[in-house]
């Protein structure tokens, strides 16, 4: 991916407005209509009507287990990979708290497995600078005491994919390069989106800038804007 430019300071500078994950942080949220699940899992579970045993899956499961893809999924993390030179390049990763793998470039392919199975995840992080944690909200799957599996009663929610970016507040934050940041990002996803913004999440959640609304600046996202 070519580098992308910015309105801020310059390249050596940037990695100063990045900071330890606590309650006080400047958040970017991006959520996505895509569904980040490899189709072939959708496939199944559709063609299923979400009727099978857990046995039956792990024999699916298996056939597929080393080649698992999601086209936006990957477009994702290759984005925090290459951006700005590998400004956002992670040194920890995993699918729960505490990230105990260290981030590898190589294991690309497998990184995209974790957050393409059904209700999977990515989490990020670059030690004392950034947090990033990136959801597909598709359903997860869930098992009964006979190992059936367990039909969903709620419907998915519209926006399928959420990605956070973590700044914290303790270090000095150059606004204009998280804006510049949000931008780059919807922009090289290409996605279905038309919710990408930036709020403080001390300061009761409110949006500091909107990219597809500017009209919500000032108020709280989670109360007047955007919900599931």
């Amino acid at each position: 991916m070519p580098e992308t430019s910015f309105h801020g300071r310059l390249a050596e500078q940037k990695i100063e407005l990045m900071g330890n994950f606590d309650d006080k942080n400047i958040i970017l949220k991006i959520e996505i209509r895509e569904n980040l699940t490899d189709p072939r899992y959708t496939e199944y579970i559709d063609q299923r009507a979400w009727h099978f045993t857990r046995e039956d899956f792990i024999r699916f499961n298996n056939s597929i287990k080393e080649n698992i893809w999601n086209n936006t999924s990957a477009k994702i993390i290759q984005f925090i990979m290459e951006y700005q030179n590998g400004l956002l390049l992670p040194d920890r990763c995993g699918t729960f708290e505490p990230l105990r793998k260290n981030f590898n470039r190589e294991s690309f392919k497998e990184y995209v497995g974790w957050l393409s199975f059904p209700g999977g995840c990515l989490y990020l992080k670059k030690k004392r600078k950034l947090n990033i944690s990136i959801e597909n909200r598709t359903f997860a799957l869930i098992w009964d005491e006979n190992w059936m599996q367990v039909a969903p009663k709620a419907k998915l929610p519209e926006y399928l994919g959420e990605i956070i970016f973590f700044f914290a507040k303790q270090r000095k934050i150059d606004m204009d390069f998280l804006k510049q940041l949000l931008r780059d990002f919807c922009e090289y996803l290409q996605t279905d989106t038309d919710r990408a913004y930036i709020y403080d999440m001390e300061n009761n959640r409110e949006i500091i800038f909107d990219l597809f609304h500017p009209e919500n600046v000032g108020k709280k996202y989670w109360k007047d804007c955007y919900s599931w």
